[in-house]
């Protein structure tokens, strides 16, 4: 595998996940089904699984899973279209970044700032790896995300000060 992220997350969760990857693609990119729940249990609540599907030229991105806290947070989108969940404006990066990770043969970090009806701005990291379906096609993305308020201080979205 070409290079380590492993370091670079500042979740103990994201790390340990990161290694679980790891450990798992000794032979290459590895399997969805190499990741059941029982390996999956201690990050589940902050899990998303997506698949890339794809009808004539049209790619798309469907949740198979979405973990519970996230539900709490966005909104249960287990089943749902990442277009029916993600603004307009900021779909076209949702999708590159996942096309990212797909065409990559390794996971990638990101941190993302994300407005709710109920807070004003969270500040997320997010580890987010490719898996391949049981012919070795990757077409779906293992994602964690954990979101907080700690890094409010330099959200886009804080209310200026008076």
């Amino acid at each position: 595998m070409r290079g380590s992220c492993g370091d670079a997350f500042e979740r103990d969760e994201l790390r340990a996940l990161y290694g679980l990857w790891l450990s798992k693609a000794s032979h290459g990119i590895p399997s969805r089904t190499a990741f059941d729940m029982r390996t999956l249990r201690p990050f589940a609540r902050n899990i998303t699984i997506l698949e890339r599907t794809q009808t004539g030229s049209r790619k798309r991105y469907r949740f198979r899973l979405f973990g519970s806290t996230l539900a709490l947070l966005f909104g249960e989108h287990t089943g749902r279209y990442l277009d029916e969940m993600v603004t307009p404006a900021l779909l076209p990066s949702w999708r590159a970044f996942y096309d990212a990770v797909l065409a990559s043969d390794r996971p990638m970090r990101i941190s993302n700032y994300y407005r709710t009806p109920d807070e004003n701005y969270l500040m997320g990291e997010i580890l987010a790896a490719p898996m391949a379906d049981e012919s070795g096609d990757v077409r779906f993305v293992l994602a964690a995300t954990y979101v907080g308020l700690e890094d409010g201080v330099k959200s886009p979205f804080a209310e200026p000060e008076l």
